[in-house]
């Protein structure tokens, strides 16, 4: 692989990666107050919350399979 290709590749894995992570961290609500999440949780239903930490849980995984492959493509390149 060229030079070129291989940094738009880490560019594009690293992004893809990090957008996952934040994702993830909205779905999870890791970016409220106490207060915020004490009435989030009176707000959802069990099966809300469980539906929400499922997707996120999937997000989480895919950010990190997209750094590994960034890692991958770093050490190999």
């Amino acid at each position: 692989m060229t030079r070129a290709k291989t940094k738009g590749m880490m560019n594009f894995l690293i992004t893809a990666g990090l957008l996952c992570l934040a994702i993830t961290g909205l779905l999870s609500e890791a970016f409220t107050t106490g207060y915020q999440q004490r009435d989030n949780f009176y707000v959802d239903s069990k099966d809300d919350r469980a539906s929400k930490k499922k997707v996120a849980n999937g997000f989480f995984l895919a950010g990190l399979a997209f750094l590994a492959a960034a890692g991958i493509v770093y050490l190999f390149s």
